[in-house]
């Protein structure tokens, strides 16, 4: 399996450097208005309406053309999702594998005809481990005012993992189906806090628009956030790993919609649905895992709180207040995270070592002459009511 990793590396700007930010950031609002005006479909259509015309305006390498187009159309799609104006506001530069060089530390881009700039990386151990590490191949490259990321890949060999475990995501924790569990309170602490900060900064400055906007999201608040999930993520999958787990998670979608304003709910909730990172922390967790060759994959997390798994039955009247609940079926008594997390195993379809594969002999049906039927070592689920119409 492919493994993708982004290094990020810090380096000292020029004015050469931010020529070349500049004129990038100019060629990706030309763009999308060209495609605004023209009504452009696809990223492949743009670079191949923008290409001859953006090489003689500016003057810059032809290889330009598809980054800027990449990104533009990036821009565009994102903006109609959310119905805004689409433009590029920071100073950015992106481009592919196949047009820029790095020797050791030492990155070398393409600029105007016949002309390259050389930028030297500034890194520490961590980034070092990738430049000295020759099995690695270069990705694509982006550029800001501040720092450059890199990617990196490789190709991570993927072994039969001996279980599969369930992770439950919450507001404040996850829950493994192993029984391990994660705090994520030190986030929510975060943007308590910094909501706090920014609430009482509001009331001193009512009327002043530039510094609200300016302090409507904190950057510190953002790398202590990602401190703390990057901290847990490599906590999970150091964990299967070591264990030779498989990681399986919930496919969560629609979440911020179902909790928009007009639904009910309070604000303060609202907000805390708002700011829930539980994207970013899957994020971190899959590519963490497919660089270390961890099998991952995601389920639908529909009914897996509210169902017993015991008996399989489906609890309609469970509130979302319940932390715990008597299963009216079997008696099991359910605490919500761990249950929800052991579902969500079950509901897992990556092979693991011992299991039976679908349709091997004895497993789907009784082998001829035996009457026994294969033992299956779980509590079989409730009958569905579908008819059998075999």
């Amino acid at each position: 399996m492919k493994a993708i990793k982004g290094v990020r590396f810090a380096y000292q700007p020029t004015p050469q450097t931010r020529g070349l930010l500049s004129a990038f950031r100019d060629m990706v609002n030309d763009a999308i208005r060209i495609c605004l005006e023209e009504k452009g479909r696809g990223r492949l259509r743009l670079r191949d309406r923008i290409y001859k015309e953006f090489k003689e305006r500016y003057g810059l390498a032809s290889c330009f053309a598809y980054p800027v187009a990449e990104v533009a159309w990036s821009i565009v799609r994102k903006h109609r999702r959310w119905h805004r104006r689409p433009y590029a506001k920071r100073l950015m530069f992106k481009m592919d594998a196949a047009n820029f060089s790095l020797n050791y530390s030492i990155l070398s881009l393409p600029f105007k005809r016949g002309e390259r700039v050389f930028i030297p990386l500034q890194y520490g151990e961590y980034q070092k481990s990738f430049l000295t590490d020759e099995t690695l191949k270069h990705g694509s490259v982006t550029m800001t005012e501040s720092s450059i990321v890199i990617a990196f890949s490789k190709e991570a060999p993927m072994e039969t993992p001996s279980r599969r475990v369930g992770y439950d995501l919450n507001e404040k924790s996850i829950v493994g189906s192993d029984g391990t569990r994660h705090d994520l309170s030190e986030v929510a602490r975060l943007h308590t806090l910094y909501g706090i900060r920014r609430s009482k900064f509001y009331e001193k400055h009512p009327l002043d628009r530039r510094l609200k906007k300016k302090f409507a999201s904190s950057r510190r608040e953002k790398e202590r956030m990602s401190q703390a999930l990057h901290r847990v993520a490599t906590l999970i999958v150091e964990k299967a790993k070591a264990k030779n787990e498989a990681i399986v998670l919930e496919r969560l979608n629609g979440i911020r919609y179902a909790h928009r304003k007009g639904n009910g709910e309070g604000t303060a909730r609202r907000r805390r649905i708002a700011l829930w990172p539980f994207r970013q922390l899957q994020s971190y967790v899959e590519y963490k895992a497919r660089w270390a060759g961890v099998p991952i994959e995601y389920v639908s997390p529909s009914y897996t709180s509210k169902t017993c798994n015991v008996c399989g039955f489906i609890n309609h009247k469970l509130k979302v207040t319940d932390r715990s609940w008597l299963c009216p079926r079997c008696g099991a008594m359910l605490d919500r995270d761990p249950n929800s997390a052991i579902n969500i195993e079950r509901r897992g379809k990556i092979r693991c070592l011992g299991e039976a594969r679908p349709g091997a002999r004895g497993t789907d049906e009784a082998v001829k002459g035996n009457e026994t039927k294969t033992p299956i070592l779980r509590a079989e689920a409730p009958k569905s009511g579908i008819r059998d119409l075999s």
